[in-house]
């Protein structure tokens, strides 16, 4: 059913879901959603499967006409939403009705906000994802960006019933766990420097990867290396010191030597870090990483970060509005 019409596409809005994988032979990025975290959190609100395609809104979000009666949840950047005017809560369930208008601000904290519909939305599969990659041109809504006037599938459902939200929890510190990447050891004398120092993000941070700056790394025997495999949260260290991760629409090989690869428990904190901001590395093994990452999804699947809401003002709103169309008759 076609649920929402974009209004305004905001800065920038991508159909997102788990991504593309086992493409990357032929050259294909995986794409995906850049907070998977949030993504999950998003459609276990709703009783989604967690993997269900959702827009992804950076920075400043868009705005919709309701076309059919909906249900949404968000979860991801502190984004202000607003219902025809009235200000509403984000990181919870929000039935919408046929008529309303959503809009969402710029995000007051983090980057990266993520707007599921019960039961996901409805686009073409590309090799099996729904995800936009907007440098190739597939997946998602003719694999771009949205722009005024499209209209937007949902599959459907009501959604959750209950009340539940995500809780508030602290994840802003500076701290970016990796472990060890390809050419670690070209890096040996440089390591006091990786794991000491502070790198802040550049302008030229995106879904392909995020530029820093800060303290040059040296490579002994140089940064080139015979183009490898990328990984997501590769860390290369190019020609002129100063690192770069690789994210979710990175290419797909790479030359630059790599002195580690972020832990993928760290990715979600990463992602909604913005221009200007800092973080500095702290190196762990593999099993720990993996541990971590482990620990994360049972956390989200045991609905570790959720709560009641007690909040009901976005319940009551269509309840009002149907007892007052039925007044009306």
């Amino acid at each position: 059913m076609m649920a929402l019409k974009v209004m305004n596409p905001g800065l920038f809005t991508t159909v997102q879901d788990m991504g593309r994988y086992g493409h990357q032979a032929e050259g294909f990025s995986p794409a995906g959603a850049m907070d998977w975290r949030a993504m999950m959190l998003a459609n276990r609100l709703l009783g989604n499967d967690e993997g269900a395609a959702v827009l992804e809104m950076t920075l400043h979000g868009a705005s919709f006409e309701v076309t059919k009666d909906v249900t949404i949840a968000t979860a991801g950047a502190e984004m202000p939403v607003a219902v025809d005017g009235r200000e509403m809560k984000t990181a919870t369930v929000m039935p919408l009705m046929k008529g309303e208008q959503i809009s969402f601000g710029g995000a007051e904290r983090g980057a990266r906000t993520y707007l599921a519909v019960a039961g996901g939305f409805t686009v073409p599969e590309v090799f099996g994802s729904a995800s936009t990659h907007t440098r190739s041109g597939i997946g998602g809504f003719g694999g771009r960006t949205l722009e005024s006037g499209d209209r937007l599938k949902a599959a459907g459902g009501n959604g959750a019933s209950g009340t539940g939200r995500i809780r508030v929890f602290d994840d802003g510190d500076d701290v970016i766990r990796v472990i060890p990447g390809q050419q670690y050891d070209r890096f040996k004398e440089n390591l006091d420097t990786f794991y000491g120092s502070g790198y802040r993000l550049t302008k030229d941070c995106d879904r392909m990867g995020f530029r820093l700056d800060g303290e040059v790394i040296e490579a002994a025997g140089g940064h080139d290396v015979l183009s490898e495999p990328t990984q997501l949260g590769s860390i290369q260290i190019p020609k002129n010191g100063k690192p770069i991760i690789l994210l979710n629409d990175r290419q797909t090989a790479g030359g630059y030597a790599r002195i580690a690869t972020v832990a993928l428990c760290d990715i979600p904190k990463l992602v909604q870090k913005r221009q200007g901001d800092t973080i500095r590395f702290e190196e762990i093994g593999v099993d720990r990483a993996a541990e971590l990452y482990k620990a994360e999804i049972g956390k989200i699947r045991s609905d570790e970060y959720f709560e009641i809401d007690n909040d009901f003002k976005s319940h009551r709103r269509p309840l009002a509005g149907k007892i007052e169309s039925i007044m009306k008759r």
